[in-house]
């Protein structure tokens, strides 16, 4: 009965937000891409079996499927760690009614069985298992394979909330998830241990209904289930003592950035957001994981497409790792202050000032990835000159199009929330330009690049970077002057939680 009533206490807190309207677009945005996500997933779950077969060293394509289970976990831990937000409600409010505070926690778990984050390998699973599982195995197995493959899905995302909740108190987590993501690939290159063996006899006991198996998921489960239920009850009384958010990260500022003056101190509050705010730190820790293993596969990987001389994929892939900082951020401009922005406005503070800092500190972010990548360069893994004719591309038009989301984006934005993947405090015109950041400006290269040559494409990008770059200050001015004269409806939109 309780656990209905909260159930309807979420809906009516969905409904009733004065930003109903703008999070039911979302949602049904986000609905319309997971529909074409189940159609792909399908159509490749209803051929995998032959891929499988032809590539895996295993007489059937399900025994094959087992052997890389390890891998496909480790994946969709990184996929969930970076996109997936941590169940949550407003528990406070229930203290003083007489529920076991563990009810409250369990109903957050429970809400793991029905999350679609442990669904979305299901359209690939289930098609596949037919097709691999049925005819040698029969139906019930069939039907077993497919809730034991989602009672795994569910374990791994209690994993990811085990981490996250972790993290909350602890840098430390981060080296807990990397070595989960990792562990199978050092077991199998470095330490030359056979975990696709392993994995393939635990799928094959899952298929002949061996119980010791399935116990072991089960068990798995419940000690995550526990265990989480513990930290939750943990951070809880945290937050209820008031533990500072200073306590989140030891940074206090960059001296050397005080010369700058206004600017300089803008610089390094946007550096102490970004370190403290949680849901933008995962977002950050993107960066380095794309940059070096962009490193790695140029340097270690034989045969790739960058050194058989096809740069489309660098194209993209160095756009995003010299911007990534510009595009993450770029969403929350002003709208990262959001929830004070009324304090700013009020004070003999220069809103151009922060705009400034903003972009030098995302340029400066641009500046050290480029010198990251000329090690490679000066190995002859890349070009220089491409590199080079990137950063001022990046810095320029990419730039140029990401502070436009300053004059239109009015939100509201909750810096303490948790999740790549919530669109909480997100709008539809933070997601065109976000989407238009990434592709519209790679787009142009990939047309040049085809119809002309890369050194003509480098200096396209050369030229039009400096000519954006250099006149930086003027645009910047532009697009402040914009926002002012829609500052007070930016700031409607900045108070509507």
């Amino acid at each position: 009965m309780i656990q209905r009533q909260l159930q309807q206490h979420q809906s009516k807190a969905f409904r009733r937000n004065p930003m109903f309207e703008r999070n039911l677009a979302m949602r049904i945005f986000m609905g319309v891409m997971l529909a074409f996500v189940v159609a792909e997933y399908f159509a490749l779950g209803l051929v995998l079996d032959k891929i499988l077969v032809e590539v895996g060293t295993y007489d059937l394509a399900i025994s094959v499927f087992n052997s890389v289970l390890p891998y496909i976990f480790a994946g969709d831990f990184l996929i969930k760690f970076f996109f997936k937000s941590n169940q949550s409600m407003q528990i406070a409010p229930y203290l003083t009614l007489p529920i076991n505070k563990n009810t409250l926690f369990n109903f957050l778990l429970r809400k793991e069985f029905v999350s679609l984050w442990n669904m979305y390998l299901l359209p690939l699973v289930i098609p596949f298992a037919f097709k691999a599982v049925l005819p040698y195995f029969g139906f019930t197995a069939t039907l077993a394979y497919i809730v034991a493959f989602w009672l795994l899905c569910i374990a791994s995302s209690m994993l990811v909330t085990l981490v996250n909740n972790l993290l909350s108190k602890s840098w430390w987590a981060f080296l807990l998830a990397g070595i989960i993501v990792a562990a199978p690939y050092f077991l199998f290159f470095v330490c030359k241990f056979n975990t696709g063996d392993y994995s393939f006899h635990f799928g094959e006991a899952l298929l002949n209904f061996n119980w010791i198996a399935y116990l072991s998921v089960l068990l798995c489960i419940m000690l995550l289930w526990v265990t989480n239920r513990l930290l939750m009850r943990q951070g809880l009384y945290r937050e209820l003592q008031g533990e500072k958010v200073e306590k989140i990260s030891s940074f206090s500022s960059l001296s050397f950035l005080d010369r700058f003056g206004a600017v300089g101190d803008f610089i390094n509050l946007e550096i102490k957001m970004i370190m403290r705010a949680p849901r933008i730190k995962k977002q950050m820790l993107m960066s380095p994981a794309i940059i070096i293993g962009l490193y790695l596969y140029m340097l270690y990987v034989p045969g790739n497409t960058f050194m058989e001389g096809n740069k489309s994929i660098f194209f993209l892939y160095g756009i995003m790792s010299l911007g990534l900082a510009g595009i993450i951020m770029g969403q929350y401009i002003f709208v990262a202050e959001s929830a004070h922005f009324d304090g700013l406005a009020a004070r003999p503070l220069s809103l151009f000032d922060m705009l400034r800092g903003k972009y030098f500190l995302y340029c400066a972010y641009s500046v050290i990835i480029t010198l990251i990548l000329l090690l490679p360069a000066f190995q002859g893994k890349i070009s220089a000159f491409l590199l080079i004719s990137m950063l001022p591309y990046v810095t320029g038009p990419v730039y140029f199009i990401i502070f436009q989301n300053t004059v239109y984006n009015k939100t509201h934005f909750d810096l303490f929330d948790k999740g790549m993947m919530n669109w909480r405090g997100q709008s539809g015109n933070m997601i065109a330009f976000s989407m238009m950041t990434m592709f519209v400006p790679v787009i142009i290269i990939l047309i040049l690049n085809e119809y002309f040559n890369e050194t003509a494409t480098c200096w396209f990008m050369l030229i039009s970077g400096l000519a954006f770059t250099l006149t930086s200050q003027l645009w910047l001015s532009w697009i402040y002057k914009r926002f002012l004269k829609r500052k007070y409806k930016n700031m409607e939109g900045f108070r509507s939680k």
